[in-house]
């Protein structure tokens, strides 16, 4: 390869990933203007993601694809209204006691700050002492207006929006239907956008929605299975020791695990905060359950469940973390961690399929993973992107694309088959 080709293929990668980095701004700017429409879509998105697995091992078994996307649908329902049984209702009545609780908590901080200062304050720091004391003031009486608006919205604005809550109702039910027919036909959708596509980009479009389906459905779905465990374990250990935020700290963590290494270490603040209120003892094994908690899913249940998602490095979730935050807020940061994901393994992919050279190791750093090689060692870039040597035949990507499974390649093109 040449100086000029070189250049060329590092320009294409600079400029693939800052038009990445554009759409992504221009997708969350534009979920303001078409924000129903948007929670449609993710619904629907998630849900078929959920689902899809779900069909297929089914549909192996026997069963129809229709009846087994159906049955799959099914269950995710079900699970979906378990977990509203038995966590909706104390989370709002603990919240509630938590809320009228702020101003009480609030005065047990003054009353703690004055103690110290009679304690160990002397002249010489009387400045600090009024700057402190003037601060604590300040997020008292904001706090207290806050918690006190939240609990009157709580208790009294739930019949004033129940037009919005029908609104949101309607909108899920439809994105369940919609989950539906994705986890049916997406084998059938892949054969139609590959002629879309046509016989020059078919190919690359079919594995490049398999790194984008694996990175995000894979992760989606492990994170979504890690933060219940975690949340799980957060309320049974604290509900053992007789913390009374047990519920409404148990959903915080789900809430918060969602985000990586920043959640956690907020749920499990907020806690031992909470817990210090009571008494230094439930404050104190409410920092133990919650470390226990959140190592054993980390160490122990995350390695199993996110076989099925792309491995990223911590700092590369991090810097995805703080772009997504900027250009997104809270949407942002919550879809930044995947959508870096994808980013990697389309990277992975074109970089690997043009230069030849496999830039994926089981040392690396930011690209450490399993490496795939054909018989003459020669990388695999399908396999390195997915870090999975399985997964276009588990998901049935191809099981639509009869074309490019059965017709002949023009000429310099490549099958699938052997291109992995």
């Amino acid at each position: 390869m040449g100086r000029y080709e070189k250049w060329r293929l590092r320009a294409v990668v600079v400029w693939a990933i800052v038009g990445a980095i554009v759409l992504f701004m221009l997708a969350i700017r534009g979920l303001t203007v078409v924000g129903q429409a948007v929670e449609l879509l993710l619904i629907g998105l998630i849900a078929g993601f959920v689902c899809s697995p779900l069909t297929n091992w089914i549909e192996d078994r026997g069963l129809p694809r229709s009846l087994a996307a159906l049955i799959s649908l099914v269950v995710v329902i079900a699970g979906i209204v378990t977990i509203v049984a038995l966590f909706v209702g104390p989370f709002v009545n603990e919240l509630m006691v938590l809320l009228r609780n702020v101003p009480t908590y609030f005065t047990q901080v003054q009353d703690a700050l004055a103690t110290f200062w009679d304690t160990f304050g002397t002249s010489g720091s009387a400045n600090v002492q009024n700057t402190v004391n003037a601060l604590v003031q300040v997020l008292t009486e904001a706090g207290s207006g806050i918690a006190s608006d939240l609990a009157r919205n709580l208790s009294s604005g739930l019949v004033a929006n129940l037009t919005d809550l029908a609104g949101h109702f309607v909108t899920f039910f439809l994105g369940l239907i919609l989950a539906y027919w994705f986890a049916l036909d997406y084998p059938k959708i892949m054969g139609e956008l590959a002629i879309i596509a046509g016989p020059d980009h078919d190919e690359d479009m079919v594995l490049t929605f398999a790194v984008l389906s694996r990175s995000m459905g894979g992760y989606m779905r492990g994170t979504l299975i890690t933060s219940l465990a975690n949340g799980v374990m957060v309320a049974a250990g604290l509900a053992l020791i007789g913390h009374p935020y047990a519920g409404l700290l148990g959903i915080a963590t789900f809430v918060l695990h969602f985000v990586p290494v920043i959640g956690p270490m907020l749920s499990s603040v907020s806690a031992v905060l909470l817990g210090l209120f009571v008494s230094p003892v439930v404050a104190f094994w409410t920092l133990v359950i919650t470390v226990v908690a959140q190592n054993v899913t980390d160490n122990v249940l995350s390695p199993i469940v996110m076989r099925s998602a792309v491995k990223i490095h911590p700092a590369l979730s991090l810097i995805g973390i703080i772009i997504g935050g900027a250009v997104g807020g809270a949407v942002g940061m919550l879809l930044a961690v995947p959508l870096t994901a994808a980013i990697k393994g389309v990277f992975v992919y074109y970089f690997e399929t043009h230069t030849g050279r496999q830039i994926v190791s089981a040392e690396g750093a930011f690209f450490g993973s399993t490496p795939f090689n054909d018989p003459q060692g020669r990388p695999r870039p399908t396999f390195d992107a997915l870090d999975d040597d399985t997964f276009i035949a588990r998901s049935r990507l191809l099981a639509g694309l009869t074309r490019l499974n059965d017709e002949p390649r023009p000429a310099g093109k490549k099958s699938p088959s052997s291109k992995k």
